[in-house]
C-alpha cells in the first residue's frame, strides 16, 4: 500500500498543468470580451453625448467634439475619429449627427487576442433645436 501513494506523486502537478492555461484562458477570454462590449456602450453614449451638445441652438462644432472626447476618455478610448454632421453647426440643416469610429487594436491593455483589428462605428442622430 505504501509503494501505491508513492506512484501517485506528481499527480496534482500534472493535473494543475494541465487545466490551469485553460482557467487563464476563459479568465483572460473574459476580461477582453468585458472591456470589447464596455468600449463599445462608451462609444455609444459619447455619441449621444456629443449629439445632445451640439443640438442646442449656438453650439460649435468643436463643442460637440469636446463633448464626445471626454466620455471616451473616461474609459481610455484613444484615436477615435469623431465627426461631426453638418460641419458647421451655423448651417440650416434640420438634424445633426455624430459618428464615432475607433479600432479595438487601438485601445487594449493587455494583447488583444479575440477582438484582433476590429473597427467600431456608431452613429447618433438627433433632431436639432430651434430658436
Amino acid at each position: 500500500m505504501h509503494n501505491r501513494k508513492s506512484n501517485r506523486r506528481g499527480v496534482t502537478a500534472v493535473e494543475m498543468a494541465l487545466t490551469l492555461p485553460i482557467l487563464f484562458l476563459f479568465m483572460f477570454a473574459t476580461y477582453e470580451l468585458s472591456r470589447a462590449n464596455m468600449m463599445m456602450h462608451t462609444v455609444e453614449a459619447a455619441c449621444y453625448e456629443g449629439c445632445r451638445v451640439g443640438i442646442i441652438p449656438g453650439a460649435q462644432t468643436q463643442e460637440s467634439i469636446d463633448a464626445s472626447q471626454s466620455v471616451l476618455g473616461t474609459a481610455g478610448i484613444r484615436n477615435a475619429n469623431i465627426v461631426v454632421t453638418p460641419d458647421d453647426l451655423a448651417d440650416d440643416s434640420e438634424t445633426l449627427s455624430v459618428q464615432i469610429t475607433f479600432n479595438f487594436k487601438d485601445n487594449y491593455l493587455l494583447a488583444p487576442l479575440f477582438m484582433g483589428d476590429r473597427e467600431v462605428t456608431r452613429i447618433c442622430e438627433m433632431t436639432r433645436e430651434r430658436q
